[in-house]
């Protein structure tokens, strides 16, 4: 591919993200509680999101911060971990069922 489409093809890719920001930030503020597993993710696929508009504005030239998108991912990744851990903690803690309990 020529060179020639990369800033075209990424300031698409950053306008699609940015319109992405806007329905994760719509449904993480519809959700009823921030306690909620809508909520968690949203801000989790948020702060992805943010990430990669980060990497490719390096990549077309707008700024100058690669390790930091580096970082993002990595926040957004142990995020994740720590949210799907809790929330599997305090199922098993409250006694509620879990999918692998009910088949077994």
């Amino acid at each position: 591919m020529s060179t020639d489409f990369v800033p075209i093809i990424g300031n698409f890719t950053l306008i699609l993200l940015l319109v992405a920001v806007g329905i994760f930030g719509s449904l993480a503020i519809q959700s009823r509680s921030v306690k909620s597993f809508q909520f968690h993710i949203s801000v989790i696929v948020i702060i992805w999101i943010i990430a990669e508009v980060i990497d490719i504005s390096n990549n077309i030239g707008i700024i100058e911060f690669e390790s930091l998108s580096h970082f993002i991912h990595l926040s957004a990744m142990i995020l994740i971990g720590v949210t799907f851990w809790l929330r599997f903690y305090h199922a098993k803690r409250s006694g509620k069922k879990i999918v692998e309990d009910i088949y077994d």
